[in-house]
């Protein structure tokens, strides 16, 4: 009876006479995977709208009406992609199966028959053509394809997998693999699906080729003859590159060998193996990289790594943690496999960040995924070991933020000197723990100074502020201003880091701050480029005031004026007896100062006075500021010459007599006396000298003399023979010299005859 078997008088070029066994489609899997999220029971329901009808029999027609029916190629799947705008959904599958029809134009029709069978075997009532009906096909078809899909061999659901993997693996060169699927289908599979047939023929030589492959090879090995055995076993890989015996029997018999471009490169990261070509291999070659795990049974599969072994490296990321393994690269063109050494995949921790501190040492890192754990292990400058325990979460004190996923260690307790830090990870390995080779990172315990204990300050008698500190033994104690917020005693700083030392305070602690400072002055303990923060003490340096002037007046008083600065509301006025004393400060107000002026008692001798604003701290040690604030009272003393007539002797006068006196009405003069120079015109008639630079110096009285005997007498030698008088004037040169007064005689009397 007609139409009782499927294509049986029906078919176009190409048409199957029977229903296809498997998809024979690349990439299946992720075709399916799209459409089950439409939620599609087979692909007609997107190829035809919804609720119409399509028939299979010779090619997909989507039925229009009566006796009207389209068919569903290319160039309809096109059409119907114009109406979707979503280009991940149904719009991107639609030119997904666009591209199939155009590259083979049989492929969607055996997929399609495909799904169709397999609803239908599922279905509990899937012998009827009702149901085929409620599938979408044309009733006129319905009966036809049921009794063929009764017909066909069932799979079961390792065979359906199988089955749509086949040609994946065929495409891809996993010969082993192939021929692994092929025996799960059932014997009949083949016998109704002529495309089936042909392709596990096609499988069966190449499996064929590759055992006489593996047998020449075998029995190079046995003799021994290694160099044919690797090149047989090379030639079997490339006809399965997925057999296992034939890759680990190139391993076994590759020797390296004159012109190869060296092994592979396979090193553990965070996450994996990164894979790398060496630097003599072919940078346009094609490789396929596969893996093999030590101790796994000879016919495990192997795995491929994914992806292309480019001038970067390649990662496999499902290495197996703490399992040994080695990679091979399989050429594509016939050229020489890469093969690496074997590699222990244990990954070392990361972004180790090493910090030392004062007798301490403290690491942080990143444990990579997969650890079980970390050992730590510190080695000193005498070699002993120790090991560090269990690594915090948090981290070590000391080594930086630890930051997200961080953990560390910290060993204090350390004498400076040289350490080597290893690290290395845990892995749970297949024979039990393994430990990954380790990290080694050096650090250097450098040593630190003692912090400073204690700083004061006091106000000197001369200006300034002197201060004071215990502790900062072993380096240099550095004198500091904070910026906000300060760091707390006894912090571990860098020398780098600290601020510019105190201009105005040197080493032996002695300062002197610019008046207006108000500051707090830090000790900072530092050796070479490590420093502990010390204590502070606040200091001030009031405002000096200026144009300060001081006169002697009479009964043995002085009078002092300045100006008032602004904004003062009290001044400070100290008198300092330059020959050593008690300081004595007078607060002066604004309103009295001004209205009475400032007149104190002093001695005879030298002061110096000191006016500055008062301070504004309570809680600050005030220092009186030098500059402009100042000035010098010096002590009452004068030095008074005359010069005398030489005496008659006979009818002529003798030499003329220079005589120095020291007068000294306020007591001692004290040391420092200037020199007394009598100094004659340059010309014996010329202008009288106006500077000790304008004439010939006549003669000296020391201040020592001075000060020794109170009066010197000299002779003045005569004018030359035939020459006649001379003006002459004394000056005083050196010591004080600008605060002792000389008293001159009348200019008339100053000429020697």
């Amino acid at each position: 009876m007609a139409g009782t078997e499927f294509g049986h008088a029906l078919g176009r070029s190409r048409a199957l006479s029977g229903l296809p066994a498997a998809p024979l489609v690349a990439r299946y899997g992720e075709l399916v995977s799209a459409q089950q999220a439409l939620g599609l029971r087979h692909l007609g329901e997107l190829m035809v709208p919804g609720g119409g009808r399509f028939r299979v029999l010779d090619g997909i027609f989507s039925v229009e009406g009566p006796g009207r029916r389209r068919h569903v190629g290319a160039r309809a799947l096109r059409e119907l992609r114009a109406g979707h705008g979503d280009a991940e959904g149904a719009g991107a599958l639609l030119d997904r199966l666009a591209g199939i029809q155009e590259r083979d134009p049989a492929a969607l029709r055996r997929i399609l028959l495909y799904q169709l069978v397999r609803l239908l075997h599922d279905h509990p009532r899937g012998d009827l053509p009702d149901t085929a009906v409620g599938f979408g096909v044309d009733p006129d078809e319905a009966a036809a394809l049921v009794h063929a899909a009764g017909a066909s061999p069932r799979l079961d659901a390792a065979g359906r997998a199988a089955a749509e993997r086949l040609e994946d693996e065929w495409l891809a060169g996993r010969v082993r693999a192939a021929a692994r699927s092929a025996a799960a289908l059932p014997r009949a599979a083949a016998g109704g699906d002529p495309l089936l047939a042909g392709r596990l023929a096609g499988l069966a030589e190449r499996i064929r080729v590759a055992d006489a492959l593996l047998d020449e090879a075998r029995g190079h090995e046995n003799r021994p003859d290694r160099e044919r055995a690797a090149a047989a076993y090379a030639r079997a890989a490339r006809v399965a590159w997925d057999c296992p015996r034939a890759v680990r029997g190139l391993i076994r018999t590759h020797r390296p060998a004159d012109g190869d471009p060296g092994p592979l490169e396979a090193s553990p990261v965070p996450g994996g193996v990164a894979v790398r070509r060496p630097a003599g291999a072919d940078p346009d070659g094609i490789w396929r990289v596969v893996r093999l795990t030590r101790r796994e049974p000879v016919t495990t599969p192997l795995p491929e790594v994914e992806g292309a072994l480019g001038a970067g490296p390649l990662t496999d990321r499902r290495a197996p943690l703490g399992r040994e393994v080695r990679y091979v690269a399989l050429p594509g063109d016939g050229g020489t496999a890469l093969i690496s050494a074997p590699l222990l995949v244990a990954p070392e921790v990361t972004e180790l960040r090493l910090t030392d501190g004062r007798s301490r040492i403290g690491a942080t890192w990143l444990r990579p995924p997969g650890a079980t754990g970390v050992r730590v292990a510190l080695t000193g400058p005498e070699g002993r070991t120790r090991d560090l325990g269990a690594p915090s979460a948090a981290g070590a004190a000391g080594a930086g933020s630890a930051g997200p996923g961080r953990e560390g260690v910290r060993a204090d307790g350390l004498g400076a000197g040289e350490y080597v830090l290893r690290v290395r990870c845990r892995y749970a390995g297949a024979g039990g723990e393994v430990v990954s080779g380790g990290i080694r990172a050096a650090v250097t315990v450098h040593p630190w100074p003692e912090p400073v204990a204690g700083l004061s300050a006091r106000a000197r008698d001369t200006g300034g502020l002197e201060l004071r500190w215990s502790g900062g033994d072993g380096g240099d104690v550095r004198f500091v201003q904070w910026p906000e917020p300060a760091p707390a005693e006894g912090a571990e700083l860098l020398a780098s880091a600290l601020p510019p030392a105190l201009a105005w305070v040197d080493s032996a602690g002695i300062a002197q701050p610019p008046p207006g400072t108000l500051a707090t002055v830090s000790a900072v303990s530092v050796l070479g480029e490590r420093a502990l923060a010390g204590p502070g003490v606040t200091v001030e340096a009031p405002e000096a005031v200026t144009g300060l002037t001081v006169r002697r007046t009479s009964g043995g008083r002085a009078k002092v004026s300045f100006d008032w600065p602004d904004g003062a509301g009290r001044v400070m006025v100290a008198l300092t007896p330059e020959s050593g004393g008690e300081r004595t400060e007078h607060p002066l107000a604004r309103a009295v100062f001004l209205r009475e002026g400032l007149e104190l008692s002093v001695g005879p001798g030298a002061f110096r006075v000191t006016a500055y604003a008062a301070p504004r701290s309570a809680h600050a040690v005030a220092a009186a500021p030098p500059g402009a604030g100042q000035a010098v009272l010096p002590a009452d003393v004068a030095i008074a010459y005359r010069i005398l007539p030489g005496p008659r002797r006979m009818l002529r006068r003798g030499p003329a007599v220079l005589r120095v006196s020291l007068l000294s009405p306020g007591g001692d003069p004290g040391a420092g006396l200037p020199d007394f120079v009598l100094v004659r015109a340059a010309d014996g008639g010329g202008p009288r000298p106006h500077r000790p630079g304008d004439g010939a110096e006549l003669c000296r009285v020391t201040g020592a003399e001075l000060a020794a005997s109170g009066t010197v007498e000299r002779e003045i030698l005569p004018h030359p023979p035939g020459g006649g008088p001379y003006a002459v004037r004394g000056f005083l040169l050196g010591g004080r010299a600008a605060s002792v007064r000389l008293d001159e005689p009348s200019l008339t009397s100053l000429v020697v005859r």
